[in-house]
């Protein structure tokens, strides 16, 4: 029997719109040491192959560290590259946000008005906004379109041109639904809108503004750096195994390591500065009327204390080791 390794890269941040939390104690120079040891005894108790951790606190990076190995047997580091799934889907969101306050296109506007490759065996699909994909109400859902049981496209062209024939499972705007491909006709929206492919335009207008240099977006498991390869449980040990077949860019592409990540989270906690407005940020954390406990691309939720973060996790179908900020 195999078992997967749920393994889940996850980003929790206050939002700024909060109320402002107590401001907490100093972090002592001794964080590394109870992390080494709290991660290597999770390790042990699970049988984790390698795990990579980013702490950070008030701006700065606190911890940055990677323990055990990746499926290639090279040691994890925090400059090592990994898949981080799911999570793609907050740089997705905010490159469109970006481009709605360039005035290039407007959230509550049908898709198809900036792409109008977008077409479906649906004539309900003509009222599908650009917000409805961003906050999983479109009415697409894999109860209609199993996409990931289908021949996989190469490219996100393919990927938007493969929903001819497929329908609708609600009418748009009236029930949430978990979709991949919500955000694979978002990220060819950024494409067509912004002019180059997705990945140059999150390079530029994303990445590279962060500093994150070891960061990139790509279409299919081809793309995977041995690293970013993930693992599943056979007879209780963990054993490196390729990726299935499939197309992720938009809505789980991105390869990043935890030095990236933690610039990532640290320009999140700022509330994106030079990136995108006041507005936009709270607009990108505010949950629809179907559910309010998902935003454009985050998760919203309370923690034991009551602060109201924002967070996201991501799974592949061979898992990558955990990471966690």
């Amino acid at each position: 029997m195999l078992k997967t390794v749920l393994a889940a890269l996850c980003l929790t941040f206050v939002p700024v719109t909060s109320v402002p939390a107590p401001v907490p104690a100093p972090v002592p120079a001794s964080v590394p040491a109870p992390v080494d040891a709290y991660v290597e005894r999770h390790r042990a108790a699970t049988g984790l192959p390698g795990v990579a951790v980013a702490i950070t606190r008030k701006g700065e990076v606190v911890h940055t560290a990677g323990y055990g190995e990746t499926a290639t047997g090279e040691p994890v580091t925090a400059a090592t590259p990994m898949a981080v799934a799911s999570v793609s889907k907050s740089f997705t969101a905010l490159a469109v946000l970006r481009l709605a306050e360039q005035g290039k296109l407007a959230l509550d506007q049908p898709v198809r008005r900036y792409l109008p490759e977008f077409t479906m065996a649906d004539p309900r699909a003509g009222k599908i906004t650009v917000r409805m994909l961003l906050d999983q109400t479109s009415g697409m859902a894999d109860t209609a379109f199993r996409e990931k049981s289908l021949p996989q496209p190469d490219t996100l062209r393919g990927a938007v041109a493969r929903l001819r024939t497929a329908k609708l499972a609600a009418d748009p705007g009236t029930a949430f639904s978990y979709h991949n491909t919500n955000y694979q006709v978002a990220a060819r929206l950024v494409e067509v809108v912004g002019g180059r492919p997705f990945a140059d335009h999150l390079a530029a207008h994303v990445f590279e503004p962060l500093g994150m240099r070891r960061t990139t977006t790509i279409d299919t498991d081809r793309g995977l750096p041995g690293t970013a390869r993930g693992h599943l449980y056979v007879l209780g040990r963990a054993v490196a195994l390729p990726e299935p077949t499939a197309f992720g860019n938009g809505s789980g592409g991105v390869i990043s390591t935890a030095d990236d990540m933690a610039r990532w989270l640290i320009a999140q906690n700022a509330g994106l500065p030079g990136l995108l407005s006041p507005q936009g940020v709270e607009e990108m954390r505010t949950g629809s009327e179907q559910n309010t406990d998902y935003a454009l691309g985050w998760q919203l939720g309370t923690t034991d204390e009551g602060t109201p973060p924002c967070s996201n996790t991501g799974e592949t179908c061979s898992p990558p080791p955990p990471t966690r900020w």
